[in-house]
C-alpha cells in the first residue's frame, strides 16, 4: 500500500515524493521522529486524502486494498470502465 501511495503521489504531480535524495537519505527521514508526509502538492482532495492514509508511517493505519478500492477517491470519480 506504501508503494501505490508513492506511484499515485508521483503520477499526480509528476514528481517522485523523494526526487533527487539518496537512499541514505529517505531512510533517515522515514526514521526520523518528526518526519511528517506531506502531500499538499497533489490537486484533487480526495485523492489527496487517500495518498495520505497510504503512506502512514504505520502500517497498520494503511488501507488494506479493499479500503484503497472503496475510498471515496474511486467511489465518486469511477475506477476503469467503471462508475460506482
Amino acid at each position: 500500500i506504501w508503494s501505490l501511495g508513492m506511484m499515485l503521489y508521483e503520477l499526480s504531480t509528476g514528481q517522485p515524493y523523494f526526487d533527487k535524495k539518496t537512499p541514505n537519505v529517505v531512510t533517515r527521514q522515514l526514521c526520523s521522529d518528526d518526519f511528517e508526509v506531506d502531500v499538499g502538492d497533489v490537486p484533487d482532495a480526495n485523492l489527496r486524502d487517500l495518498i495520505g492514509k497510504c503512506l502512514s508511517l504505520e502500517p497498520g493505519r494503511r488501507p488494506d486494498i479493499t479500503g484503497f478500492l472503496l475510498h471515496p477517491y474511486f467511489i465518486t470519480t469511477g475506477f476503469g470502465p467503471f462508475s460506482f
